[in-house]
């Protein structure tokens, strides 16, 4: 993942996979095939784009009463 539009393509793909993985995989599991997902943009991310990621996925989360956090059921801010 190196531009912006590769960065925020996954981001997307990550936010509608979400759900999915909500439904297809019991409460414990998620936050871990979640991470594993998210692997793919966060192994190779420029450092200028690491806190931006990291802000989206905690949201992502947050959003989906997965980990607490002030963003819980709201949808995520875009753009960055």
């Amino acid at each position: 993942m190196k531009t912006r539009a590769d960065i925020h393509a996954e981001l997307e793909r990550l936010e509608r996979r979400l759900p999915r993985l909500m439904a297809e995989l019991a409460a414990d599991k998620v936050l871990e095939a979640f991470a594993a997902e998210a692997e793919t943009l966060t192994r190779r991310l420029p450092a200028e784009h690491e806190a931006y990621v990291n802000r989206q996925l905690n949201c992502m989360l947050a959003a989906a009463g997965l980990v607490p956090g002030e963003t819980e059921g709201e949808p995520c801010p875009k753009g960055g």
